[in-house]
């Protein structure tokens, strides 16, 4: 039986690897910073129409998720 093994990738091309994984990283960190403050509006107002105070995201998914609107 014959084993093949691969050789170890070089410096660069697992930096190269790397550096793309951390951009990925970068942009999909902030597209969920941007969500989380959408959110933390979107949890502001609803509080206000519903006179509810300290609405928090997780209350906001549960309004959502009750009324069948999260698919």
């Amino acid at each position: 039986m014959t084993t093949t093994t691969t050789p170890p990738r070089q410096e660069r091309d697992i930096l190269q690897d790397a550096a793309a994984a951390i951009a990925e990283h970068d942009r999909l960190h902030s597209a969920t910073r941007a969500l989380d403050e959408r959110i933390e509006t979107l949890c502001a107002e609803y509080g206000v129409a519903t006179r509810r105070w300290c609405f928090a995201p997780q209350h906001l998914r549960r309004a959502v998720e009750a009324r069948g609107l999260l698919s």
